[in-house]
């Protein structure tokens, strides 16, 4: 009998504990029992993995704590080392999913599409040189994007299929199969702390001859919790030697991501997973030519 695939949470923490009960919450009440948790705490003061333990019990949880905040790439590749499952999915901690056993259905498509290696809830199927969302939209005031958030018409299309071919997602909820992880050796550790690393991590994916889709799983994410708090800012400043260090991350990993797939973007993915290979408005698309590989050297 051919054994089931098995998922991990993974799920960073910085204080904000008050913010994050209901997200937690309801996805504690939504997810099934064989899902197992990670929690990643990131020198917390306020008592993360106490509030998990006490209210939230989840049947399968591990708890690492870091006495320091070593930012959201370092934590991806923490959870990346340290679950032991097939499927991995990192979910920002502000994130409500309101479909029940949603993790079911996710590990429904893994084990139906063997290609498939990655899976979003915010996507777009095209992607330009720095990053850029790119999407055929139904009107020129149309966002790029698709998803099935709580407002998903502000951020893009709603979504009218279960799923869809994609190339790129967002952050926030972002799952993979571990086996297409391990071809990169998990997360490129070049960038700095945050920004842009949710663009490669998904164009690894296509690199190494997976697939990814976003799902129509019903969410909706609070956004900018971390970001936008005093005590990011100045930690950030502080790591950087800069008092624009956020701004300075995001600028200086945006020039990483041009050096690194310059050639191969921009890129689409068609509905039926093919690549796009003509011109479309602003953009020379250039078909499948991140599947002939990339030297990350």
């Amino acid at each position: 009998m051919k054994k089931s695939l098995s998922l991990t949470v993974v799920i960073p923490y910085l204080n904000q504990l008050n913010d994050t009960k209901g997200p937690m919450g309801c996805l504690r009440h939504n997810t099934s029992e064989t899902t197992e948790w990670l929690i990643i705490d990131n020198g917390s003061t306020e008592k993360i993995e106490q509030f998990f333990l006490r209210y939230l019990r989840p049947k399968r949880m591990n708890f690492i704590r870091n006495e320091e905040n070593i930012g959201m790439l370092k934590t991806m590749q923490q959870g990346y080392e340290n679950a032991d499952t097939d499927i991995i999915a990192f979910l920002h901690n502000d994130v409500f999913i309101f479909e029940r056993d949603w993790d079911k259905r996710i590990l429904s498509y893994f084990e139906q599409q063997l290609d498939l290696g990655g899976i979003g809830l915010f996507g777009a199927q095209g992607c330009g040189l720095i990053g850029e969302r790119i999407q055929d939209v139904p009107s020129p005031d149309v966002m790029a994007g698709m998803s099935n958030m709580l407002e998903a018409e502000i951020h893009g299309m709603r979504m009218a299929e279960p799923w869809r071919n994609v190339a790129i997602f967002d952050g926030f909820a972002m799952i993979f199969r571990k086996e297409a992880l391990k071809k990169s050796n998990g997360f490129d550790q070049r960038y700095h702390y945050h920004h842009l690393y949710d663009r490669d991590a998904s164009l690894e994916v296509l690199k190494n001859g997976y697939r990814n889709i976003v799902v129509d799983i019903p969410c909706h994410h609070l956004s900018g919790l971390t970001a936008n708090r005093t005590d990011y800012q100045e930690w950030i400043n502080k790591k950087t030697n800069r008092p624009d260090g956020d701004k300075w991350t995001h600028d200086d990993n945006s020039v990483i991501f041009k050096n690194k797939w310059a050639d191969m973007l921009p890129l689409y993915v068609e509905n039926d997973g093919s690549f796009r290979a003509n011109s479309s408005g602003q953009w020379q698309f250039k078909g499948d030519k991140i599947k002939s590989g990339l030297d990350k050297s």
